[in-house]
């Protein structure tokens, strides 16, 4: 082969569409192609070209919507698919002096024949590829943590030890002594009604002074937390610290009982780091202590990277650590301030109110209060709490909310009826600084405190927000603001015409466009969730939206979260401060590919919300 179609081919195999093509298919390639050079100005493809595959060796191609607005700009290793099935551009054209290879149409038909891998690339849809490169980034990594291989019942030991509710408490003592265990489930009728601890028999019967002879119902656990055989050993780690329980009954698909696992099983087996800083964190003496097992947050993330840890399980390891930090200052700060003069609740909002945490966070936080407040007489009370929480948060790697969305602002701690009023105000004004704030607070979650003060708020509130057209419009508007980067130009972020980004910001540009869209369909149905992956499948059961279209923004979601996750793990493991800004010049081009697939699914989403909201505007 000549000099110059050794470097053509060289060329076309660092094209990532073309990698899974095999060697031989690449010699042949070069003799197959043409050579045009197309002078800026020019229309595209050129009419005397036919039919065929484009691949951009220099310059740049802009392609066009109806209204005019750049959907996408071509550069060097891009490709451009001139086929009867594909759907035609509005517009397409030379905006630089150009060098295109072109392989013509037949040639392209055979490899696609000849080449499932390769054809892969041309005939799946983008949440195909998207899933795809999600398995593709867990397949990086994994195998270093056998928790995220191992399943739950890998680590049971033994049967089951069992007692009927009515047996005497004495007599299930006896039976764990007897059997060596430090929990018994209490089973009823081939169904598990409850379980009896070592600390259930010291707090309930021992330190309460009951009869040893009473019922063993009277002191066992009802409201139990379970999990299922087949669920993986990483997920009942984050069960046991998100529920700071130590034993998780095991029940299979049909009710049956299959065993119990402890934390001990856990710890025997590998050891969990979640489970390690929940434990730290709850037993913490002090703000300083806090503050170390903060520091320890990036840390977890970085191995839970490199564990192969998918989004949600990610983003819920961070979180339940986040939520035993807030839990553990609210009860320093209650040793210190004493008692709390009315009920309370402590609610997180933003991603952790959302349960979507990575360790580059600040605090987003809000004061419910029973409205039996009174500023005068419990105001500072309740503003030291809220202090000593926002300082321990701050000590511990989450910073001051910049907006100060925070219960330190005394407009975000105030009574039910106060929050009731805000609400209000909010949905009925939709103004640009109403909508923002209504937003912020859609994600309350209760970490700490009366959790049913949040949920009367949620019962007048849901209705009103789902009934008001205008606001939903307004949420509609805040969904559709950031326009998605159209791709990668040069090394570039391609935001618009005049505008290239030299990094890409994932949370502005990837992640929170999508929040925005499902917070917007869960308002519409008046639903419950909060989880972003959560509301858009649960809007899909309502039929706010199709299961396709959920299904698709929900990968999009998981693939920028990961990517999002792994950048920060980089700079964790270089020491260097934490941030959202993905530098192009570190991405594969199939990685700026998958990208780009996941920048288009989000637009569509978005043009369809401008015309079912009807919402002018343009690129």
């Amino acid at each position: 082969m000549a000099a110059e179609l050794w470097e053509v081919r060289d060329f076309i195999a660092g094209v990532p569409a073309m990698e899974s093509l095999p060697a031989e298919a690449l010699d042949g390639l070069p003799r197959s192609l043409s050579v045009r050079y197309l002078r800026r100005g020019r229309p595209f493809p050129p009419p005397d070209a036919g039919p065929g595959l484009w691949l951009v060796r220099s310059g740049a191609i802009a392609v066009r919507d109806a209204e005019g607005n750049l959907v996408d700009k071509l550069g060097e290793t891009d490709l451009f698919l001139d086929d009867e099935q594909a759907p035609p551009a509005e517009q397409v054209d030379v905006v630089e002096d150009s060098l295109l290879y072109h392989l013509p149409q037949p040639i392209f038909a055979q490899l696609i024949e000849q080449y499932p891998a390769f054809a892969w690339q041309f005939e799946r849809t983008r949440r195909e590829r998207l899933q795809h490169a999600l398995e593709r980034l867990a397949g990086q990594h994994g195998g270093s943590d056998a928790l995220m291989a191992t399943t739950v019942d890998a680590l049971l030991r033994r049967a089951p030890v069992t007692a009927p509710p009515d047996c005497s408490i004495r007599q299930a003592a006896e039976r764990m002594t007897d059997a060596q265990v430090s929990a018994l489930l209490i089973v009823e009728d081939d169904h598990l009604v409850g379980l009896m601890t070592d600390r259930d028999l010291r707090r309930r019967c021992v330190v309460s002074g009951r009869s040893v002879d009473e019922p063993v119902r009277e002191i066992m656990s009802d409201e139990l937390v379970t999990i299922a055989p087949e669920a993986l050993a990483f997920e009942a780690s984050l069960l046991f610290s998100r529920h700071n329980v130590h034993h998780l009954p095991v029940v299979g698909g049909a009710g049956e009982l299959v065993g119990i696992l402890s934390t001990s099983d856990l710890l025997r087996h590998q050891g969990t780091h979640a489970i390690h800083l929940v434990r730290d964190a709850l037993a913490a003496p002090d703000r300083e202590a806090i503050a170390r097992v903060g520091a320890r947050l990036p840390d977890l993330q970085a191995q839970l990277v490199a564990m192969g840890a998918e989004s949600e399980p990610l983003g819920e390891a961070m979180v339940t650590v986040t939520d035993a930090l807030t839990r553990r200052l609210l009860e320093l700060a209650q040793e210190e301030l004493g008692p709390a003069p009315v009920p309370w609740v402590w609610a997180a909002l933003g991603s952790q109110g959302r349960r979507e945490q990575t360790a580059h966070t600040d605090q987003d936080n809000a004061l419910i209060l029973d409205d039996r407040f009174e500023e005068g007489a419990h105001g500072e009370w309740f503003a030291g709490l809220a202090r000593y929480v926002a300082d321990g948060l701050a000590a511990a790697g989450l910073s001051y909310c910049p907006g100060e969305t925070m219960a330190v602002t005394p407009e975000w701690r105030q009574s039910l009826s106060g929050w009731r009023r805000l609400f209000r105000d909010w949905i009925e004004n939709p103004e640009p600084h109403s909508l923002m704030l209504a937003a912020n607070f859609l994600d309350m979650r209760p970490i700490a405190g009366e959790a049913s003060l949040l949920e009367a708020l949620w019962h007048d509130v849901r209705p009103q927000a789902a009934d008001n057209s205008l606001f939903l419009h307004g949420l509609a508007n805040n969904a559709v603001a950031v326009r998605m980067p159209l791709g990668f130009f040069r090394r570039l972020v391609v935001v618009d015409d005049d505008r290239h980004d030299d990094r890409l910001d994932l949370k502005r540009y990837g992640l929170m466009p999508i929040v925005d869209i499902a917070r917007l369909h869960a308002v519409r149905r008046g639903l419950a969730e909060l989880h972003t992956v959560s509301r858009l499948q649960a809007a899909a059961r309502a039929g706010a939206l199709s299961a396709e279209a959920a299904d698709e923004l929900v990968d999009a979601w998981r693939f920028f979260y990961v990517m999002r996750a792994r950048h920060q793990a980089r700079l964790v493991r270089r020491g260097e401060p934490l941030d959202n800004l993905l530098d192009p010049d570190a991405l594969s081009g199939l990685e700026r590919d998958h990208l780009r697939d996941a920048f288009r699914v989000v637009d569509a989403h978005q043009r369809w919300l401008r015309r079912h909201f009807d919402i002018s505007g343009t690129r």
